[in-house]
């Protein structure tokens, strides 16, 4: 495998925000051709007993091929979702790793492709995804810079630098 380097996360967000105290804390990083995140679901943010609910396995799936759109598309911004279709092929377990991997599919006119997938150790397919993304304006660029961290003891990955305060 391929050096990861890291994607900066946020104050809010609930999915990577490291202030959100109801939120899933997910760092992303990029590892050769993909945006990537190693997930582990807790109790508390399943639909039924011991398995994941499907709009938490969506929100992950979505905020990773959006970074993926950033990090492979042609944009100096990050992206807003346009189109996001889930596919759910078995349950994902609360309390169980998993690792989520994203590939860029294309770039058409302003529009970024991307796909996702959550597998487990035995690269099992749990859930996929495809997303259409649009870059996101510079004036929502420029407040949303202010809420992006970067953790010391990371290599981050080139693209972000431009986020750097």
């Amino acid at each position: 495998m391929s050096e990861k380097l890291y994607l900066p996360h946020s104050t809010r967000c609930f999915i990577c925000g490291s202030e959100n105290p109801v939120g899933l804390k997910h760092i992303f990083y990029v590892a050769g051709d993909s945006v990537s995140s190693d997930i582990l679901i807790p109790d508390g943010f399943n639909g039924f007993k011991d398995i994941v609910h499907g709009g938490i396995v969506s929100a992950l799936l979505d905020e990773t091929m959006g970074w993926n759109a950033f990090v492979f598309g042609k944009g100096q911004n990050l992206y807003f979702t346009r189109d996001l279709n889930v596919k759910f092929r078995k349950s994902l377990n609360t309390d169980t790793p998993y690792l989520l991997k994203t590939e860029f599919i294309s770039e058409k006119r302003m529009f970024a492709i991307t796909k996702g997938y959550i597998i487990d150790k035995d690269n099992n397919i749990y859930a996929e995804a495809e997303g259409k993304f649009i870059e996101i304006p510079d004036e929502k660029m420029q407040e949303t810079k202010q809420y992006l961290l970067f953790d010391n003891n990371k290599n981050y990955h080139p693209k972000t630098t431009i986020f750097r305060k």
